[in-house]
């Protein structure tokens, strides 16, 4: 092919697409039950987001290709954050090379994965795809009811899958754009992961003729498999040496080491556990490295440990681990089968697209005025110049804003019954006690009152009336539309999940906050300017909201020092390898999600309170894996966004109403831990004098 003379069709290609090659690979690969990439080794995806890259550009007139070179042809800017950074890359080199060596110099992790989040990006903005969580997208609605994009240049351009899936499976002509497409798809080996066997051996010949169809295809498809494209890898990861037979897989895990040489006898590492387990497990992760085993009487853990163990979590945990086995006493403990923190795969990405709107950052910004009126009221009671515990109020302000915004109603009578059962439900999930300690007589009185709850939220669900749609009517609605997925007997945990939230994450971080906030005075006061800009002018508004720095610095540092959910345990299904050692399917490891929060490498001084590391010159925050206050990966907390709002709201409220004290003005926070960290009930406030 002649640099100096495009083909006629490509100014048609460009004007007919709304989409780049990189975005389309996206699309096609995106699995809709699962919300995660179709599962393919990480070298041949960046293989073919190169060789889209590399497409894009031939197409837009900026390179050519021949089987033996590629050339710069024009290295005016596209105007597009795709593709121009990579072609600055091609502009920058005086020697030319072939289309395989820039192949291999685009698909390194640097270019490919920003690629990767730039087409996302753009998916998102476009209305295509909506993110779900970390990690996670769903094709949005109208999408997947049309299978159509939204409009470019008047018309409408049908689904890539739907395109590519006809074009194989049917004698039609391809479009010059898919014959491109399907060839960069099948030179990094992916269609043997978006089809069967049986599909791939009936497209076979199909395939091999549709490759043939274009030059730039045929040398874009030469270029990746020279450069290794397919295969490289495997998606599974690496088993490691003779890991087949139980005895296999006990010799794997021998080898990796035991913190403390195995603890005491009979107890292991038991005791050192106790109290905040990150400084344990941040000591050992200093001497052991990332990898080490703990033994806690009976149970035994492998801890994966430091920013490379949150990255894995985060990028490889769908494929490799599973929460069910750990966390499924949860649905049980709350009279059900199905929650969603107990759940894996295609049914968690389904119960959790149904939860994510309750739960979300905007839901809770639309309902300003109701988590707004719960605090003001309440402070209201709040008797002056007397001390209070700080934690009993806090956990009955928030449980109100969550039962009113996600249920519909306000738990007030039944708060005492819901401590109660939870604190015990937790030690039952997280400390593995006998489960026989939630059927003793008091634990079931108690879950007869939660029960009564459940029943009067589904009520007022039920009850007709001009209100907004919550947490319990999307609940609903999937149970009456798939009561086989969602039964009666799975709703209690639903309506439940909620306060499970409120009471021992939220609460805990808002009473630590205030008392961070009450031994910075200089702080408080800026936060309380912050607070009183919030309530002028009309009041609350997301925009203003947004525009609280310092509050929202608080929150994160607050989040940081005081770790409410400091480690996340799973358990291997896939074999993998981390950081030289082999993990065998069957293990059950623990990520110390939150051991990167007491590294001074990451935040010098780690003990001390300071907001100023959020800050845009310092943001060590913004170190990939290194701070994970709401955990990592696919069961990242759900309610993250739901919870800062309204944690925003409850603090600013509170100074802006009144003047608050410390009781005694000297007091040392003490946390307590059973099981999940919490303030103790020392730490006292008092009214001083109301401001408004």
């Amino acid at each position: 092919m002649s640099p100096a003379t495009p083909p006629p069709m490509k100014a048609a290609w460009r004007s007919r697409s709304a989409l780049r090659f990189a975005e389309e690979l996206i699309l096609l690969l995106l699995d809709k039950d699962t919300g995660a990439l179709t599962p393919v080794p990480d070298r041949s995806l960046r293989c073919a987001l190169a060789g889209a890259v590399l497409m894009d550009l031939a197409l837009e007139d900026r390179i050519d290709t021949d089987p033996g070179r590629l050339f710069l042809v024009d290295s005016t800017p596209v105007g597009d954050d795709l593709l121009d950074p990579c072609l600055r890359l091609i502009a920058r080199t005086t020697e030319t090379r072939d289309t395989a060596h820039w192949i291999d110099r685009l698909a390194e992790a640097a270019h490919a994965d920003q690629v990767r989040r730039r087409a996302f990006d753009r998916l998102v903005e476009r209305g295509i795809v909506e993110p779900e969580t970390e990690g996670l997208f769903s094709v949005t609605r109208r999408v997947v009811r049309s299978r159509r994009y939204p409009h470019v240049d008047g018309e409408a351009e049908r689904e890539v899958e739907l395109r590519v899936m006809t074009v194989l499976f049917s004698e039609e002509i391809p479009a010059p754009r898919d014959v491109m497409l399907i060839a960069l798809v099948n030179a990094c080996g992916i269609f043997g992961r978006l089809l069967s066997p049986v599909e791939m051996a009936e497209v076979g010949n199909r395939l091999e003729l549709i490759c043939k169809m274009d030059l730039i295809a045929r040398t874009v498809f030469a270029a990746i498999r020279k450069a290794g494209g397919p295969g490289v890898e495997s998606v599974r990861g690496r088993r490691g040496p003779d890991m087949g037979s139980p005895a296999d897989r006990a010799r794997a895990l021998a080898a990796i080491p035991l913190a403390d040489g195995g603890g005491l006898p009979l107890v292991g590492n038991a005791f050192s556990l106790t109290g905040d387990p990150i400084r344990y497990l941040a000591r050992q992760y200093r001497e052991l490295g990332p990898v080490f085993r703990l033994r806690a009487l009976s149970h035994r853990f492998t801890v994966l440990a430091g920013p490379e163990a949150n990255l894995f979590l985060q990028r490889h945990g769908r494929l490799h681990l599973r929460n069910v086995d750990f966390y499924g006493t949860l649905a049980w403990a709350l009279g059900g089968h199905r929650q969603v923190l107990g759940m894996d795969g295609a049914e968690h990405f389904r119960l959790r697209k149904v939860l994510a709107r309750g739960y979300s950052r905007r839901y809770a910004l639309d309902r300003m005025d109701e988590a707004v009126g719960i605090v003001a009221r309440d402070m209201d009671d709040l008797p002056q110049r007397t001390p209070v515990a700080a934690l009993p109020i806090l956990q009955r302000v928030i449980s109100k804003q969550i039962g009113t915004l996600c249920t519909g109603v306000r738990p007030d009578e039944y708060l005492d019954d819901l401590v109660k059962y939870v604190d015990t439900m937790l030690a039952v999930l997280t400390l593995r006690r006998p489960r026989f300690m939630l059927r003793t007589p008091g634990m079931r009185r108690a879950w007869t009152r939660l029960e009564a709850l459940c029943e009067l939220i589904l009520k007022s669900a039920e009850a007709e009336g001009d209100r907004e749609p919550d947490l319990v009517d999307d609940v609903l609605a999937l149970h009456r539309a798939d009561p086989q997925f969602l039964p009666e007997t799975d709703l209690a945990p639903a309506c439940l999940g909620p306060f499970i939230a409120g009471l021992h994450t939220e609460a805990s971080v808002a009473t630590c906050m205030l008392y961070e906030l009450l031994r910075h005075p200089a702080t408080m006061a800026r936060m309380q300017r912050e607070a009183d800009d919030l309530f002028a002018a009309g009041g609350p508004t997301a925009r203003k909201l947004q525009a609280m720095d310092v509050t929202h610095r608080v929150g994160m540092e607050t989040l940081r020092l005081y770790r409410v959910a400091p480690v996340q345990v799973r358990t291997v299904v896939n074999a993998f390898e981390f950081a030289g050692f082999p993990i065998p399917a069957g293990t059950m490891v623990m990520f110390a999600t939150t051991i990167p929060h007491v590294l001074p490498e990451h935040f010098p001084e780690p003990e001390r309170f300071d907001i100023g590391r959020y800050a845009p010159e310092r943001a060590e925050h913004r170190v990939p894996g290194v701070y994970a206050p709401f955990g990592m990966g696919t069961h990242r907390c759900l309610g993250s966004g739901f919870a800062e709002v309204s944690l925003t709201l409850t603090l600013a409220t509170m100074l802006h109403r009144a003047e608050i004290t410390m009781h005694p003005p000297n007091y040392t926070l003490k946390m307590g831990y059973s099981p999940l960290p919490a303030p103790k009930s020392g730490f006292k406030i008092v009214i001083a004098r109301r401001r408004r």
